[in-house]
């Protein structure tokens, strides 16, 4: 959406890094499945946890260049069935460099884990920034970051398979992931409050003045960073002459939710993960600033510039009662880089 309109704010919040927190293992949630026939496994230097670290800089590289028939084949692990599901986001990849295409499917551990989900339910994707669709494939349309969401399932074990895109083959050019992010997103019920703020912070600069008056300034960061066309921030799309091409700074969303049902903020039943409410899908699911989450102030929008990797900037979720179960809550969502 032009000049970053601000509508309907969506949260796209990640599983699996909630369970990681909760004491659940690395080996546990994310696997590659690299033995079998025709699967490619990670390249040496890289490990499991790259895919999943919320580090989108930190690629993991497969050796798809070695093997261009092959299938990349990963699986990712809940833990428990009831979580519901409908959105992934691969982010940072040269899917397009690799000649890279996925598919998403869910059901047993062991369907998973077979290529082409044998047995199991391919989910039918829409692509929300960067992709196309045929036969349940997506092929992104350039290297960078690609979102999908899909209608909800409760599985608790999800694969994503890669496969090469030229006639059934990876280019010569090793496929490189920077982060998975598997969950479920959260629309919040209506638009903020017409008092929303909105910043643009060079908060890695530190000034100093000498004695007659003379100011210094050393900058640590300009904000998101751009390494090559084949690793770069999320979410950053501009390559025509790399990082002198992007914007600056840590984008801030100062936003307050006036009158809010209580339905809409609290679970029904604060002891488990039932209900869809800010404190169930949001609040908790993050830590509060703990982990990073995809957010963009216009849920319908289809343009990369309208979308930060980001986290709360705040450890406090404050709902203030302004009727009987109807509430006001502030949030300060901050981009990370």
């Amino acid at each position: 959406m032009a000049n970053l309109d601000i509508r309907k704010p969506r949260f796209y919040v990640d599983r699996l890094n909630y369970i990681l927190t909760r004491g659940r293992s690395i080996s546990q949630s994310c696997e590659i499945q690299a033995t079998g026939s025709d699967k490619v496994g990670l390249k040496s230097g890289s490990v499991v946890s790259d895919l999943i670290d919320m580090r989108p800089l930190n690629q993991a590289t497969f050796e798809t260049s070695t093997d261009t028939d092959g299938t990349v084949v990963t699986r990712f692990d809940f833990a428990f069935g009831s979580y519901r599901t409908n959105f992934i986001a691969i982010l940072n990849h040269n899917m397009t460099t690799a000649t890279a295409k996925f598919k998403v499917g869910y059901g047993t551990e062991s369907q998973v884990e077979t290529v082409g989900f044998t047995g199991g339910t391919v989910i039918t994707p829409s692509v929300v920034l960067n992709g196309s669709v045929g036969s349940n494939i997506v092929t992104p349309q350039s290297d960078g970051h690609t979102l999908i969401t899909f209608d909800s399932a409760g599985s608790a074990d999800w694969g994503i398979q890669f496969e090469g895109s030229n006639g059934g083959n990876f280019s010569s050019t090793d496929l490189k992931i920077g982060c998975i992010v598997i969950g479920e997103y959260y629309d919040m019920p209506h638009s903020p409050d017409l008092s929303v703020k909105r910043s643009i912070e060079f908060d890695k600069q530190n000034i100093q003045e000498s004695l007659g008056g003379q100011r210094f300034s050393n900058m640590t960061s300009y904000g998101k960073s751009y390494i090559s066309d084949q690793n770069k921030s999320p979410f950053h799309d501009y390559t025509s002459n790399g990082a002198r091409g992007m914007y600056g700074g840590r984008m801030i969303y100062d936003m307050k939710f006036s009158y809010l049902n209580a339905t809409d903020i609290m679970p029904d039943d604060y002891s488990s993960f039932n209900d869809n409410s800010v404190v169930d899908d949001i609040w908790s699911a993050t830590h509060g600033s703990h982990h990073p989450f995809i957010f963009t102030q216009d849920g319908t929008s289809t343009s990369e510039s309208d979308y930060l990797f980001a986290r709360f900037g705040q450890n406090s979720l404050d709902m203030t009662q302004v009727a009987p179960d109807v509430f006001n809550v502030a949030m300060r969502i901050e981009e990370e880089f």
